[in-house]
C-alpha cells in the first residue's frame, strides 16, 4: 500500500488542532450557508443586503439555548465520523465500518438528529434501500452524482491522515451507499485526499494539486473542472461569475467551487466561509467543504470563537472531534 514518505509538517499537537478545526469548521460553514441554500446571488443580496450574510442569519431555540442550526450535511458527516471513531485503530476492517455507517444512514432517514433538514433525494433513496436490506455497496444509484456524498467525505481524511490511499479508497466506497456516479466518486476521493494533505500541513498549492490528481484517478471531467476553477482563482476571476456557474448541486461542482474559494482565501477562514455561504445554489454544502479544508489547514484556533460558540450542539461536536483526534490511525 502506497503511503506518503515525506516528513509531516504537523506534529501530533498540530494534527489534533487541525482535526478539531475541520469538524467544527465544516459545521460552522454548514450553519452559515443554511439560510442561503437554494437562493440566487440576487435573492441573497435582496434578503441580506449588498454583502449577503456576514454571520449566522438563521437561529433556532431549544432547551433554553439559541443556536445556529446546521443541515443534513453535518448530520450525515457525524454518522460517518462516529463510525470511524468507534473503530479507532481497528478501522482496517472496512466492511464492518461501512455496515455501521449504513445502519446510521438508515436510521437517519426516518429519525434524524434534530429533525429533517432538506435532505437530498439520492441520500434518501439510498437510505431507504439500506433499510430494505440492500448491501451497502449496491444501495446508491449508478447515475446519482449529486453532492450528498462528498459533503460527508472529509472524516476519512482525518482518521486516515497518515495513509492517503486508505482515506481515498474508503471515501469512495462509502459514497456507493447513496451516490455511485463517477463524478461523485471522484469528488469524494479528492475531498479525502485534500483533507489528508491539510492535516499533514502541506502547502496550499500541494493540497489543491493532490485533490486534482485524486479526482483524475476516477473521473477526468472532474479533474478538468477543478483545474479550470483553480485557473479562475489564479487569474482573479469574479467570484460571483464562477460560483454562479458552479452552483454545487452536482458533486464535482460542489468540490470545485470549494477549491476555488480555498484557493482565493488560503489563510482567511472568515472570508472563505462567508464567500461559500453567499454562493448561489447549494451554499451550505460548498461552505461545509470549505470549512473542513480550511479548518484542517488552520486548526481550531483560527475559527472565530463566536461562531464556534453559537453553532448547534457545539459541545457534542467538539467532543466527537477530540475523540477523532485521539483515534488518529498512524502508519
Amino acid at each position: 500500500m502506497r503511503r506518503f514518505v515525506e516528513s509531516f509538517v504537523a506534529g501530533p499537537p498540530a494534527a489534533r488542532s487541525r482535526v478539531v478545526g475541520a469538524v467544527l469548521g465544516a459545521a460552522v460553514g454548514d450553519a452559515l450557508g443554511h439560510p442561503t441554500e437554494f437562493l440566487s446571488h440576487q435573492a441573497i443580496r435582496r434578503q441580506y443586503g449588498p454583502s449577503g450574510v456576514t454571520g449566522f442569519e438563521l437561529w433556532w431555540e431549544r432547551d433554553g439555548r439559541r443556536f445556529a442550526p446546521y443541515t443534513d450535511d453535518t448530520q450525515m458527516a457525524e454518522i460517518v465520523l462516529r463510525a470511524l471513531v468507534g473503530h479507532g485503530n481497528s478501522a482496517s476492517a472496512m466492511d464492518a465500518v461501512m455496515e455501521e455507517i449504513a445502519t446510521g444512514f438508515a436510521h437517519w432517514s426516518v429519525d434524524p438528529q434534530g429533525g429533517h433538514r432538506a435532505p437530498g433525494n439520492a441520500c434518501m433513496r439510498g437510505a431507504r434501500r439500506l433499510r430494505d436490506g440492500v448491501h451497502w455497496r449496491e444501495a446508491g444509484g449508478p447515475a446519482d452524482g449529486g453532492c450528498g456524498s462528498v459533503m460527508r467525505a472529509y472524516p476519512f481524511g482525518l482518521l486516515f491522515y497518515a495513509d492517503i490511499e486508505r482515506a481515498e479508497h474508503w471515501a469512495i466506497e462509502h459514497s456507493r451507499m447513496t451516490h455511485q456516479a463517477p463524478i461523485a466518486l471522484a469528488a469524494c476521493a479528492a475531498m479525502a485526499a485534500g483533507v489528508v494533505r491539510e492535516v499533514q500541513g502541506s502547502a496550499p498549492a500541494t493540497v489543491l494539486s493532490a485533490m486534482v490528481e485524486a479526482a483524475g484517478r476516477h473521473n477526468a471531467g472532474t479533474a478538468k473542472m477543478a483545474e479550470a476553477a483553480l485557473a479562475d482563482a489564479d487569474r482573479g476571476a469574479d467570484p460571483d461569475e464562477v460560483l454562479g456557474r458552479l452552483e454545487g448541486w452536482a458533486a464535482h461542482e460542489a468540490l470545485t467551487a470549494a477549491m476555488f474559494v480555498v484557493a482565493r482565501h488560503e489563510r482567511d477562514f472568515r472570508a472563505a466561509l462567508l464567500e461559500g455561504a453567499n454562493a448561489a445554489g447549494d451554499s451550505d454544502s460548498i461552505a461545509t467543504l470549505v470549512g473542513a479544508l480550511l479548518g484542517a489547514r488552520l486548526g481550531i484556533e483560527a475559527l472565530p470563537a463566536d461562531w464556534i460558540r453559537d453553532i448547534e450542539r457545539t459541545d457534542e461536536l467538539r467532543g466527537l472531534a477530540q475523540a477523532a483526534a485521539d483515534a488518529l490511525v498512524m502508519p
